[in-house]
């Protein structure tokens, strides 16, 4: 399924799980948190994102910044 982003861009919903390490549970927490694409995920802020997840999910077990910034480098680094 496919949306606009908040700038106007079509971006592809859904994806995150083409992403190693995001599975369904985590990517239900991005989704969530207003992350529901892989071109969403490359221009987040690792820790601003850990930030959000903790605030709405409280601390969870396994899901670290540094995870985070691996997700966010693995999106930029993907071939759409």
């Amino acid at each position: 399924m496919s949306m606009t982003d908040q700038n106007g861009h079509r971006v592809q919903e859904g994806d995150l799980d083409k992403l190693k390490g995001i599975g369904p549970r985590y990517r239900a927490i991005l989704e969530e948190i207003g992350v529901a694409s892989i071109k969403e995920l490359r221009h987040r802020n690792p820790a601003r994102l850990k930030e959000m997840i903790e605030k709405r999910h409280g601390t969870v077990v396994g899901l670290s910044e540094h995870q985070m910034e691996t997700w966010i480098e693995e999106a930029k680094a993907f071939e759409e």
